[in-house]
């Protein structure tokens, strides 16, 4: 009986170390590198910078971020699918990386989908048509009808050829039969001064950009390129209530490590970044900058949407004709 009550306490002492010390494997382990395609400031950059803080702070392990940018983020895939599949370092990325340049680029060094392990979903940013008050446009229809009426006086800007917000664009001319043309600027920031200042009419662009510019009633928000609305532009219709139901286009950011990790390190990382994106102050300093955490299930859960998410852009980086060589 003393052996027997011995050994229901050292199983429980075992249980309470391991309840404690969930993330003490991270503590002795090296630097976390966590790698952005896209230069300080932006959106993707931002997450990274969060989720380095706090996952330094919940596992005792150092975490920095290593802004590598350059051939729409294709620089920064390329090294981290080349990296050591230990767990120390991973990307942030995206539409564009994990979804578009498989399709935009004819030659990759990399393969979206075999050099690389699906950690978790982080953040989606819903994608807006947006114009000036100026223009007294209130809903898509108006501009639907606009843009028809006007033929080859209309035109959108987007952050660059071949970024979701073009393709969106694109996709939309194409299936409402519409002379839109599409004027690409070097980033978000750009193309909100394009429309701002009156020479480009339209506004195709992410949540981030568009939405302090609508809560200061320099844009009115038209439409979002999603099929549903979203709770973080309350008032705004999705593609279906505009009645089109062929068009559901989120941007949406991620985390990938190199091919090959183990699921006990992919696991931790799962575990440690959900929880992260799960506390309050996180979710509110993602939502300040117009930003909503989603997590995935399960890193298995994560990889099939980022299957079905590249499936997706094939027809439509083709229908556009950004192709590159």
């Amino acid at each position: 009986m003393f052996k027997k009550i011995n050994r229901y306490c050292l199983h429980a002492f075992v249980a309470l170390m391991m309840a404690g010390t969930t993330f003490d494997a991270f503590a002795q382990s090296a630097t976390l590198r966590i790698v952005v395609g896209l230069p300080p400031g932006g959106s993707g950059d931002l997450i990274a910078r969060i989720i380095a803080e706090e996952f330094t702070k919940l596992t005792g392990q150092n975490a920095i971020v290593e802004n590598k940018p350059g051939a729409g983020t294709n620089i920064a895939s390329e090294y981290v699918s080349r990296a050591a599949p230990d767990g120390n370092t991973i990307l942030v990325s995206g539409n564009t990386g994990h979804g578009i340049n498989p399709w935009l680029y004819k030659k990759l060094s990399w393969d979206a989908i075999k050099d690389f392990t699906p950690i978790t979903k982080v953040s989606t940013m819903p994608m807006v048509i947006a114009v000036t008050p100026a223009r007294q446009i209130r809903t898509l229809s108006e501009l639907i009808s606009k843009v028809k009426g006007e033929p080859g006086k209309w035109s959108f800007a987007s952050p660059g050829i071949g970024t979701p917000q073009h393709l969106a664009g694109s996709q939309l001319s194409r299936l409402m039969g519409l002379d839109l043309q599409h004027i690409p600027f070097q980033g978000g920031a750009p193309a909100l001064a394009g429309v701002l200042s009156g020479d480009v009419q339209v506004l195709i662009g992410s949540s981030p950009v568009v939405l302090p510019q609508v809560r200061a009633g320099k844009l009115i928000p038209l439409s979002l390129i999603s099929r549903a609305p979203s709770n973080l532009i309350p008032g705004v219709p999705g593609m279906a209530a505009n009645g089109i139901q062929d068009i559901d286009m989120d941007g949406y950011w991620g985390i990938w490590g190199p091919a090959n990790m183990r699921p006990e390190v992919t696991g931790r990382l799962f575990e440690a970044i959900t929880k992260i994106l799960q506390m309050p102050h996180v979710i509110e300093r993602f939502a300040r900058d117009a930003m909503l955490t989603e997590t995935s299930t399960s890193p298995d859960d994560f990889s099939s949407f980022v299957r079905k998410d590249l499936a997706m852009w094939g027809p439509v980086v083709k229908n556009s004709g950004a192709i590159n060589n």
